[in-house]
């Protein structure tokens, strides 16, 4: 079963006032550690969608092997990244969709996340943390056509809460590792 991994690194960060994905975060910026954690896993590809002007992030994309695809309108929101990474890897039986702003994801967990969704018989499989669901999502084949239609800043949510009963959920013991940083006093709480 081919996955492929698309890390979503296009977005506007307005909450946060400048790019957070180049905030430093332990020592090197915050999109560093979900490239990182998600380069390298076994039997995946990794595609990252990023903004023209976000060079830096592109570059180390390559270095780690990753394919590289530009966001042309990351204005219209996160499902507009999404579009292009699932267009670029319509082959794969399954998408996993993972958010550049979550620098304590942990490679244990996205990689219990996949053999969870191997061995479930699901259609999608998410990480949760008491009862609340968040990034990594993974969808197989049969939903591209639904995550193809979405807009705006909603993404997978949509198609994963219309179809629950097909998902498998993977229980985080640490509640940090779904934290998105999404203004700078995030970054400084933890």
């Amino acid at each position: 079963m081919k996955i492929a991994v698309i890390m979503l690194a296009a977005g506007s960060s307005s909450r946060f006032g400048s790019n957070k994905l180049l905030y430093g975060i332990q020592g090197q910026p915050m999109y560093a550690h979900t490239l990182e954690m998600l380069a390298g896993l076994e039997e995946t590809e990794l595609t990252v969608v990023t903004r023209q002007e976000y060079r830096q992030i592109a570059e180390a994309a390559e270095k780690a092997g990753a394919r590289v695809l530009y966001n042309p309108k990351p204005e219209e929101g996160i499902a507009s990244s999404m579009k292009i990474g699932l267009k670029a890897n319509l082959q794969a039986d399954a998408c996993l969709f993972a958010v550049s702003d979550q620098p304590w994801m942990k490679r244990d967990t996205v990689e219990q996340l996949i053999r969870l969704y191997r061995s479930s018989g699901k259609g999608m499989a998410c990480v949760s943390f008491q009862g609340k669901t968040g990034n990594p999502c993974i969808f197989s084949g049969k939903y591209y056509e639904e995550l193809l239609a979405l807009d705006g800043d909603k993404g997978g949510k949509r198609v994963m809460d219309a179809h629950r009963e097909d998902a498998a959920f993977l229980s985080v013991e640490n509640e940090q590792e779904l934290t998105d940083i999404d203004r700078r006093q995030d970054a400084k709480r933890q």
